[in-house]
């Protein structure tokens, strides 16, 4: 039985199963939070055109966003920052303090 749980376990390991670098589905919302760990929640999120959304900080640190070809927005601690999407699109966002566990994508549709 040991050999059996071993054998499962390596599968799921090789496959990846569980593991945090799984594609997101999109979440119909306009409001993303920073949260604790350098992570956004939701990740991926899915707008009408028109809509705003509003990034918020509840992390213990500074962090940023930057959509794809605009400013970079500084964001402290409890702060927030909204940005508009009139234009139907996949837009790239990334807090450039933090690139490489911090980004995320906005649909609009």
């Amino acid at each position: 039985m040991t050999l059996r749980l071993l054998v499962l376990g390596l599968l799921l390991a090789a496959t990846g199963c569980g593991g945090s670098e799984e594609a997101s589905a999109p979440v119909a919302t306009t409001e993303v939070a920073m949260v604790k760990s350098y992570q956004f929640d939701p990740k991926t999120i899915e707008v009408e055109a028109g809509e705003t959304v509003t990034w918020t900080n509840d992390d213990n640190f500074t962090h940023t966003v930057r959509v794809d070809g605009q400013e970079d927005h500084r964001v402290e601690q409890g702060e927030s920052v909204s940005i508009a999407f009139d234009t139907p699109g996949t837009y790239h966002y990334v807090c450039t303090l933090h690139s490489q566990d911090m980004d995320g994508e906005v649909v609009v549709k």
